[in-house]
């Protein structure tokens, strides 16, 4: 059964705080998806309010790339 989502976003667009991955949801709130999520290979982020998800599309490099930029060291992040 193939999975629908509100919307695709690019990793670009979402910003991280607090150990979470985050973009405006239009209910108001923000799709959230865990940083340590994210490192394991998820890549659908929630929104805690509404029951919209979106799929977040990003290529190998482009993670990496958003972890080093945003000084996550993937080995500790999984770790802790």
């Amino acid at each position: 059964m193939e999975e629908f989502h509100y919307e695709e976003v690019q990793l670009s667009e979402m910003t991280l705080e607090d150990g979470m991955l985050r973009f405006p949801c239009p209910c108001g709130d923000l799709f959230e998806l865990l940083l340590q999520d994210f490192i394991a290979g998820r890549d659908v982020a929630q929104c805690p309010t509404c029951s919209l998800t979106i799929k977040v599309l990003f290529t190998k490099d482009e993670k990496n790339d958003f972890l080093a930029r945003n000084s996550v060291n993937a080995v500790c992040a999984v770790a802790a």
